[in-house]
């Protein structure tokens, strides 16, 4: 593997920690519409989530429920189900009927398709609308269920196919637009990019130990922000890029997690320090990964929120941007300097604003965070984002959401210095908002609309439009 370089960072890898993400607050797993969006602590103690999950019937939102009854009479008052194309919860209707029969024995299998037209209408490095799409499928498999051993649980992500082109390159590379995109690669690629092992220890401690996706591990934990196909698709909007020098989308992971009443509470895991998502192996080129973690979890005004300390440390030598200590090569070549050891820190913060006393799936939430990494081999002095979310906000389309968002990223003064000489080089800036509205249980359709100012400062700001389609089939 070699070691990582500038432009590898240019070229727009970011990537978020198995486990840095806040956990969602209470009653956030009621969100979950698919086995790769339930949270790790609910399915190790809720009494049986995965017939639930998977059960054929109506969706929530089915006309069956009276609009005018109170939130007493309403609840639960399904007058009958139906099995039409409009109303099941997904295209194929829970696999033709044979998902609640694997779900019995233990295994959910879920799969998806995202198709995203997405473009630059003016500023960036070009002005083109590309398409590009993402099908995924997940399997979760329960080993007391099957029969193996209790207290286990595989999470698989056995297909991660990427195919067509996308805007990522074409707008600001070092705020990728296009966060479900990135991954396995930010070319056309497929891998099994997930297989990570969960073992109850008791007590609330959980072992883990595999191979980990990165936007997997965010939506396991963070089922609002999700893998890019439900919410915003900025990656600066939601992760902090302070953690890529240290933290790998794709690669291998093991660690000790602490589970409480509410979720996620502390964590310490060891990660091998090299992206590999259509390879395999495990042989640590460029040394491991420290990351620990601790959340606190509050209720300010009666509202559930929660805060989240990160902090890595990376073992491996790494590209030092301080040119003073590279070595010219006439007529113009150079060599870079590296250092050992890098490290990153992160806060995140996450307060609901408003909850319908009715209907818990309707909410309104606060989110940020602020990160710092070592001035001396990574590109960002600081990052941080702050977005406001709203689920149903309207109780005639309960099921649609809408965002907005605010993010700014520092880079050092020595990676600015490094580049200057090519051309000038600043900080980033920009904004989304999107709105995601349900057509069917099955069928989403969302436009977003990206404004960012390019670290390259002789770019005009990228304005970025994307209709994205999302069918959990």
């Amino acid at each position: 593997m070699k070691r990582q370089t500038p432009g590898f960072w240019l070229s727009a890898v970011v990537l978020c920690a198995a486990t840095m993400c806040a956990e969602p607050a209470s009653g956030d797993e009621s969100r979950s519409e698919s086995p790769h969006l339930i949270t790790a602590d609910h399915l190790f103690t809720e009494s049986d989530p995965w017939v639930q999950t998977v059960s054929l019937q109506c969706a929530d939102d089915s006309p069956c429920v009276d609009s005018g009854a109170s939130c007493g009479e309403a609840d639960g008052r399904h007058i009958g189900c139906c099995d039409d194309l409009l109303s099941r919860t997904s295209l194929t209707n829970g696999l033709f009927g044979l998902a609640p029969a694997a779900a019995q024995h233990g295994v959910m299998v879920d799969a998806s398709y995202t198709n995203f037209s997405q473009g630059v209408t003016s500023g960036g490095i070009n002005q083109t609308f590309r398409n590009g799409s993402k099908t995924d499928l997940f399997l979760i498999a329960d080993t007391g269920k099957l029969g193996l051993w209790e207290g286990g649980m595989f999470q698989v992500h056995v297909a991660d196919w990427q195919f067509g082109e996308n805007s990522i390159g074409d707008a600001a590379g070092m705020a990728p637009v296009n966060t479900s995109l990135l991954t396995p690669k930010v070319t056309p690629a497929y891998g099994l990019t997930n297989l990570l092992l969960m073992q109850q220890l008791g007590d609330g401690w959980v072992a883990a130990a595999g191979r980990y996706n990165a936007t997997d591990l965010w939506a396991t934990f963070y089922p609002d922000y999700g893998r890019g196909v439900d919410g915003f698709m900025n990656v600066s909007t939601m992760i902090p890029l302070s953690s890529a020098m240290t933290l790998p989308f794709v690669s291998n992971v093991a660690g000790i997690l602490k589970m409480g009443e509410r979720g996620l509470e502390s964590g310490f895991v060891v990660l091998e320090n090299q992206n590999s998502p259509t390879t395999v192996g495990l042989d640590f080129p460029n040394g491991t990964t420290l990351l620990g973690l601790a959340r606190k979890y509050t209720d300010f005004g009666g509202l559930p929120g929660s805060h989240t300390l990160i902090g890595t440390y990376g073992t491996g030598d790494f590209t030092s941007f301080d040119t003073s200590g590279w070595d010219i090569i006439p007529p113009g070549g150079v060599v870079p300097a590296t250092s050992t050891g890098t490290w990153m820190a992160t806060y995140l913060a996450e307060q609901r604003l408003w909850v319908d006393p009715c209907n818990e799936k309707r909410y309104a939430k606060l989110f940020g965070y602020v990160g710092f990494s070592d001035h001396e081999n990574s590109p960002f002095r600081i990052t941080t984002s702050v977005s406001v979310e709203a689920f149903g906000l309207s109780d005639s389309r309960p099921n649609d959401r809408m965002g907005i968002a605010y993010f700014y990223t520092g880079l050092n003064d020595d990676f600015k210095s490094a580049f200057g000489a090519v051309t000038p080089v600043g900080d980033l800036q920009g904004g989304e908002v999107y709105y995601n509205a349900q057509i069917t249980p099955w069928f989403n359709l969302t436009f977003d609309l990206q404004a960012v100012e390019p670290a390259a400062q002789r770019l005009d700001t990228a304005v970025v439009l994307g209709l994205r389609a999302h069918v959990r089939i």
